[in-house]
């Protein structure tokens, strides 16, 4: 061969209870769930049932270093999707779905030495996260908008938009999100925003490199992208604007310890210039 900010008023989309984390590991080049894959995601439903329609399942999928670093983003974001799909297929609703992120042979377990250090590499690391309840009933972008909290200065973040790792180029499931938004621009006219973007891992407060254009503009470029979907959409320009803040305003400081703040900084949100 992947969300409150000091002084700032805001909405934390994934708060979390808890964490269970597990694994599916994948053959050489193949993105199909094994039969034992299967098998572990059916047990975890199964002993979690009581708590699937309040949780969300982050999705991360990985590779092992044989072949280009291009050709491993694609392969793990595909086991990343086979997975969504057999999640999907067993009775989890698209709104559980949380983040999905392929990281090519990113982040490896170890150095890829022998046949079974690469087997542990071809892997999907699935966490759950079990919601407060008043987030899991959900409550929407517009419902976040219209509440008399929401003032010039808010800062909202954007749950579920996500985009390949190292790129500004979006995953399928950042679609209800980038909708949801909007719906909210169309239904209140006069709402100005800006689009903020940030990103994770890092020890300075630059921005990261991006893949797609090798300019150290990731979070901007990021950004960029959630106001594009919005101009193309017929929003106008003069009520969107949009800002990379690099790794300068982390929810979680350097080094991030587990996958979830890895994910919790590298997010989107919304700044309410006014409505």
């Amino acid at each position: 061969m992947k969300f409150l900010l000091i002084g700032m008023v805001a909405f934390h989309c994934m708060t979390v209870y808890s964490q269970k984390t597990f694994t599916v590991y994948f053959d050489f080049n193949k993105y199909v769930l094994t039969g034992n894959s299967r098998a572990i995601v059916d047990s975890f439903l199964r002993s979690e049932k009581e708590n699937l329609t309040s949780s969300i399942f982050n999705l991360n999928g990985y590779c092992d270093a044989d072949g280009s670093d291009n050709y491993n983003v694609l392969l793990s974001v595909n086991r990343v999707n086979a997975v969504k799909k057999y999640l999907l297929d067993n009775g989890i609703r698209p709104g559980n779905i949380g983040s999905t992120e392929g990281h090519g042979e990113k982040d490896p377990l170890n150095e890829n030495r022998t046949e079974e250090e690469k087997q542990l590499n071809r892997r999907v690391e699935i966490s759950f996260f079990q919601l407060p309840d008043t987030i899991a009933r959900g409550i929407s972008l517009k419902e976040k908008i219209a509440d008399s909290a929401t003032i010039a200065g808010t800062n909202i973040i954007l749950r579920n938009i996500n985009f390949i790792g190292g790129r500004h180029q979006f995953l399928p499931g950042s679609e209800p999100m980038l909708n949801e938004l909007l719906g909210a621009m169309q239904t209140y006219p006069k709402l100005v925003i800006r689009v903020e973007g940030h990103i994770c891992c890092q020890e300075f407060d630059g921005d990261g490199m991006d893949g797609e254009t090798r300019m150290y503009n990731l979070s901007e470029a990021r950004a960029k992208a959630v106001m594009d979907y919005l101009l193309s959409n017929g929003i106008e320009s003069n009520r969107i604007s949009f800002i990379g803040f690099g790794h300068s305003a982390p929810i979680y400081p350097f080094p991030e310890r587990t996958e979830e703040e890895r994910i919790q900084n590298r997010r989107v949100e919304i700044k309410i210039i006014s409505k």
